[in-house]
């Protein structure tokens, strides 16, 4: 599996000066974990970005320093502005790669249902799974084959594909793909709305009945 890179520099900004680089596009990240001491990094805030997007929000990276520093790290945080979204600080938790690490990995399904037709939907319950596995059989992402997803059989934990060196930690029991008819709600709106008709001619009915009555009471 291609380990993630990323390029960095050693940082001297700290405090609010570092939002001088913020503005020159690049993100303050800060290392620790397995090292001596945290050390205060750059990086340009699309690289980051694009690695994110590779699978880096769960998946090792290798933060290649300038200075010839090699860190193996996983993302711990990531800030992001609240109303523009772009990065503003991460950290990231350098790693022993003898060490197996806990993880969450996005899940993403591939194929169809065959039993996929009008009036049906696929609901995806569960996003992401939690798992245990050595930093470099870490996954960027788990795809699940739903071809044979139907009504009565559902996806769940127990039955994710089996990956070398992968340990799933999630609940084995919890749903992960399911699938659900519609027709059932549109069915009942037509019901409850076929019984508003009635109930609402019920009415008409009994009055007339009564005028009827009335009216044969007057002609005795």
């Amino acid at each position: 599996m291609a380990t993630l890179q990323l390029q960095a520099e050693p940082r001297t900004l700290v405090g609010r000066k570092v939002r001088q680089l913020r503005t020159q596009g690049i993100v303050p990240v800060v290392v620790y974990g397995a090292i001596d001491k945290p050390t205060n990094l750059q990086v340009l805030a699309r690289d980051l970005e694009l690695t994110i997007r590779g699978g880096g929000g769960s998946q090792l990276i290798q933060v290649n320093v300038e200075n010839g520093e090699t860190h193996n790290v996983l993302l711990r945080d990531l800030q992001r502005h609240p109303v523009r979204h772009h990065i503003m600080h991460a950290d990231l938790y350098a790693i022993s790669m003898r060490e197996k690490q806990q993880v969450t990995v996005p899940l993403v399904s591939i194929n169809e249902p065959e039993a996929m037709e009008a009036g049906l939907m696929i609901l995806q319950a569960l996003e992401q799974v939690e798992i245990e596995a050595l930093p470099s059989a870490i996954p960027a992402s788990i795809e699940i084959d739903i071809t044979d997803l139907t009504l009565e059989n559902s996806i769940t934990v127990a039955t994710l594909p089996v990956i070398d060196g992968v340990e799933y930690l999630t609940d084995p029991d919890e749903t992960v793909f399911t699938m659900l008819a519609t027709r059932v709600e549109e069915d009942a709106e037509e019901v409850l709305e076929g019984e508003e008709v009635t109930d609402g001619a019920e009415p008409e009915v009994l009055s007339k009945g009564k005028q009827d009555e009335e009216d044969a009471e007057g002609e005795g």
